[in-house]
């Protein structure tokens, strides 16, 4: 939008001899960026995905530089959803100018932030074949409820100390219910403002609009920070042909076999939505194995 350029990174299989490529289009989650890219792209490339990834707004290359106000983070966050909305569309027009992509083959992968973007995206564009969205969630009121949500208010009204405070490094401290009874009021402050600023984004509004793609959803029962209930709020406005796969874990990339386990189905499913238009020798739904770092 208005020539702004998108830093992006993008991987080929090695042996691709002249053919025309499927491709996934990744899009990463709130606190990652494009390089993230080079942690789980092997395996799609062995069994001959191109896979690409950009910097969504404030990440990576396009981090907000220099002082910034608390309003101007605000707005900033904001602006991200329809960026990045807009900029995969983008993403996918310039794909589509490449000789080396099959434009009957383009895939999308959302990973927790870039899941709840990713549903409004293939929901708005037919161009993709098929989608994962990886332990996104839906209803923004559920999103807020998250455990995360709860101990981040706990520490911002001094209720815990938050000094090395990660939600994605558990054992994660547990509230008294009086802190909840004071954390609880502050949210139900939040939820109203947060639905104003950013209510139009939330992906429960066009996740159903997918259909007649195929979208295979995949979340944690224990998730701290895309909580069972906004994820299933997603899968039941999805409609049909979808699949949905539950796993006893946190939330993705915070245990490392569980990842695995993870990335493995999702590859796994892409290949049975992808083997169809392969040559019958190179169908295949054997997955290499993710070696994959938390970084």
């Amino acid at each position: 939008y208005g020539g702004e350029k998108i830093p992006t990174l993008m991987s080929l299989p090695m042996n691709r001899a002249g053919k025309k490529l499927p491709v996934v289009v990744f899009l990463h989650g709130i606190g990652q960026n494009k390089n993230f890219l080079k942690e789980i792209t092997a395996p799609f490339n062995q069994v001959g995905f191109a896979f690409v990834c950009f910097d969504q707004y404030t990440q990576g290359e396009r981090k907000l530089h220099g002082k910034k106000s608390f309003l101007t983070g605000l707005e900033a966050f904001r602006q991200r959803p329809a960026k990045t909305i807009n900029e995969t569309r983008r993403l996918i027009d310039y794909l589509l100018t490449r000789p080396d992509i099959d434009p009957q083959r383009m895939y999308l992968v959302g990973a927790s932030y870039g899941a709840v973007t990713g549903s409004t995206v293939m929901a708005r564009d037919k161009r993709l074949r098929a989608g994962i969205m990886v332990y996104g969630g839906g209803d923004f009121n559920k999103l807020l409820d998250a455990y995360a949500n709860h101990l981040g208010v706990a520490v911002a009204l001094g209720l815990i100390d938050g000094k090395n405070l990660d939600p994605e490094k558990p054992p994660l401290p547990k509230l008294t219910p009086s802190q909840e009874r004071k954390v609880g009021i502050v949210l139900g402050c939040i939820k109203p403002i947060a639905r104003y600023f950013v209510g139009v984004a939330d992906p429960i509004h066009y996740v159903g609009q997918i259909s007649p793609t195929p979208v295979y959803f995949q979340n944690g029962e224990h998730d701290v920070l895309v909580p069972a209930p906004a994820g299933k709020a997603l899968q039941d406005a999805g409609g049909e042909p979808k699949k949905i796969t539950w796993y006893d874990s946190d939330h993705v990339g915070i245990d490392l076999e569980h990842t695995k386990r993870v990335l493995e189905d999702g590859l796994r499913w892409l290949l049975e939505q992808d083997n169809p238009l392969r040559p019958t020798e190179e169908r295949t739904t054997n997955v290499p194995p993710f070696e994959v770092n938390r970084t």
